[in-house]
């Protein structure tokens, strides 16, 4: 086994430290913004010591329009999550079982799909939904979710998918399983890692998503990024209501991500395995 030298250690060890802190800082800074009287906030030079207030906490959450914002999120999220699972998983197991250059230029497509910057599909949804009656709906931005959520549940579930063995799902159907019990028994238990850490970062994407919910949403369906606008108010941004918002936003993503980091790394490795 060939051992690294310590120099290179050293210098990897020097740059996670360096780029932990580069992610870190900003954190800490929203988070000790979010804390501090309105006189503090906007001290020159900027103070390090200062008496600790919530009280920005307590308007945020005093505020009824951003309690129905959260309502909103949570909705959205986990409706786009549900609805982008049950068209992802079916997809990528069909893919698992097609092989040669078709399977790969249809994951090519799938990730051309992803890859458009989505002010590409703004008009045009915002003139369907117009139409269609979807504008300030929970189902309208749940459906515009779809168009980023699924091939990237695709992208990494169909990697996942092809390094699981055939013998298995062919034991299973010479025991008398049928195809669709063969999925549930069989493959999905082993997928589970794969399946958590994809709904994460699908969550993830719908929870912090703006510029559709901006456009796509009036009075009725406003999420929290939505919400932290209204923030900027005309006589003057409220700074410590838009860093407890976004304490609020940023926080449960930090902490549901810690709390299934085991998954996310087995299903995030698993997703480099060549189909």
């Amino acid at each position: 086994m060939r051992v690294r030298p310590r120099r290179i250690t050293a210098g990897l060890y020097t740059f996670a430290i360096v780029w932990g802190l580069f992610i870190l800082v900003p954190f800490a800074w929203l988070a000790s913004l979010s804390i501090k009287s309105r006189l503090d906030a906007f001290a020159d030079p900027p103070k390090l010591f200062f008496t600790p207030t919530f009280a920005a906490y307590g308007e945020v959450f005093g505020d009824p329009a951003f309690l129905r914002a959260i309502g909103n999120s949570l909705i959205v999220s986990t409706g786009a999550v549900a609805l982008s699972l049950l068209i992802a998983v079916p997809a990528a197991y069909a893919l698992r079982h097609i092989v040669g250059p078709l399977r790969h230029h249809t994951l090519l497509g799938i990730l051309l799909i992803r890859m458009v910057p989505g002010m590409v599909y703004l008009l045009p949804y915002f003139v369907f939904y117009n139409k269609a009656h979807l504008m300030d709906t929970h189902i309208g931005l749940i459906i515009v979710h779809l168009i980023f959520n699924v091939p990237l549940i695709i992208w990494m579930l169909t990697p996942i998918w092809a390094a699981i063995p055939h013998d298995l799902s062919e034991a299973a159907r010479i025991d008398g399983a049928t195809p669709f019990q063969t999925l549930v028994m069989v493959d999905l238990p082993l997928m589970k890692g794969g399946i958590l850490a994809a709904s994460i970062l699908a969550f993830i994407f719908s929870w912090n998503e703006f510029l559709f919910a901006l456009i796509l949403s009036r009075r009725e369906v406003v999420t929290l990024p939505v919400a932290i606008v209204n923030f900027l108010a005309f006589e003057g941004t409220e700074w410590g209501k838009i860093a407890a918002a976004s304490m609020f936003i940023v926080t449960p993503a930090i902490v549901f991500g810690f709390l299934v980091r085991r998954y996310m790394i087995s299903g995030l490795t698993g997703g480099a395995v060549k189909g």
